[in-house]
């Protein structure tokens, strides 16, 4: 029975990988239809597991907003039928994660279902670097450009991989510890290799704070300075004029990067558009997956900045439930290494959510598995010496 169980573990830590990160090679109904089944199997399974308390858990708070906001703008006439299911996928997805990470935990599981989530992003990754290599980098902001996603997808896997490795590997072993800043290192040159500025920039931060000594790392993984880290993106719109006409700054984006038409576009989403959308549905916002900004501007999808997307997508009572489970899901973790390897990608995703919009799966995930992470070893960091 033991074996039995763990076999049906792995298999769902395997295609929960699969079900979330699309694998755009796959015709969209044939990949939707596998997501669906893959989601509802895995909420089955959760039900006939599960107990009472362990169903009704703080992931619920965040699917309500998002159901919500896809209801009420399906009245208002902004949504589709297509686009209200989309939101109860949406929704759906997020549940599975938190809880089956919970199911995880209470059944010892975790290191296996963080193991599982590795190996899968790591053939993600490789698979990536033979699509790259294959197709080039022109053109490839579309989301099909490779086999998993566009440029950005394909650099953020990298920063997932930087997580998932220090979490599922004894990070005090010598070899491994040169194979992450291997890792780093070659994230960093793939991310600029594929114009990808937005995750070049976040990879060096990120690499620059795990360098931090240790009593800093030990702040990092407090509840209040993620929200704080992630309210300070949203807020950073504020001063982005005077920041984006910063001489350095504006050097690097414009020579370096090449993207100053971006620079003049987020200064017009900031300045023009943004409070107008934000007040049109305040509460509850337009819905999962809205195309508000394109029918409102017809240029920008969206408003460039992963925050403020989630509060035009679910409103003021979104943002907040979401800021709330950041809290309590950082809160409630173990507060070990383990725990400090794994916020290294919601911490990306934060600094990358000034310019993009990137609280996505990979924020969301690697929130439930922080949440439910089983290790407490305390911080046992030990450091490379380089020889000069």
């Amino acid at each position: 029975m033991s074996r039995y169980k763990i076999s049906i573990y792995s298999v769902i830590s395997y295609a929960l990988f699969f079900a979330v990160f699309k694998p755009y090679f796959l015709p969209d109904a044939l990949r939707q239809t596998l997501k669906i089944l893959i989601l509802a199997g895995t909420f089955l399974f959760l039900l006939f597991n599960s107990n009472k308390k362990m169903l009704l858990n703080c992931s619920l708070m965040f699917c309500s907003c998002v159901i919500l906001s896809g209801v009420v703008a399906g009245i208002q006439g902004n949504y589709g039928f297509r686009d209200i299911l989309d939101s109860l996928l949406y929704a759906l997805t997020f549940y599975d994660l938190y809880t089956f990470s919970a199911l995880c935990k209470r059944k010892d599981y975790s290191d296996r279902l963080i193991d599982c989530m590795y190996s899968m992003n790591l053939i993600y990754c490789i698979l990536t670097v033979i699509s790259v290599a294959m197709v080039g980098v022109e053109n490839n902001s579309n989301n099909v450009a490779y086999l998993f996603g566009n440029k950005f997808t394909s650099a953020y896997l990298f920063i997932l991989l930087i997580a998932l490795y220090g979490a599922s590997h004894d990070m005090n072993n010598k070899r491994n510890e040169i194979t992450l800043l291997m890792i780093f290192v070659f994230s960093i040159l793939f991310s600029f290799y594929i114009g990808c500025a937005t995750a070049t920039v976040t990879l060096v931060v990120l690499f620059a704070i795990y360098w931090m000594p240790e009593k800093i790392k030990q702040q990092a993984i407090k509840e209040r300075y993620v929200v704080i880290a992630l309210i300070l993106s949203a807020l950073v719109v504020i001063w982005i004029e005077a920041i984006l006409k910063n001489d350095f700054i504006n050097r690097l984006i414009t020579e370096y990067f090449g993207k100053s038409y971006t620079v003049t576009g987020r200064l017009e989403i900031y300045g023009s558009y943004l409070a107008k959308v934000i007040m049109g549905s305040f509460w509850v916002g337009y819905g999962y997956s809205n195309s508000i900004m394109m029918n409102l501007t017809g240029v920008y999808a969206n408003v460039q900045n992963g925050l403020l997307e989630m509060f035009v997508s679910f409103g003021f009572l979104g943002v907040v439930v979401l800021v709330f489970t950041v809290y309590y899901c950082f809160k409630h973790s173990e507060k070990g290494s383990r725990t400090f390897y794994l916020s290294l990608v919601i911490y990306g995703m934060i600094i990358a959510a000034i310019f993009e919009v990137s609280l996505n799966w990979f924020f969301l995930l690697g929130l439930c598995i922080i949440r439910w992470n089983s290790n407490n070893d305390g911080f046992k960091f030990r450091r490379i010496k380089i020889k000069i």
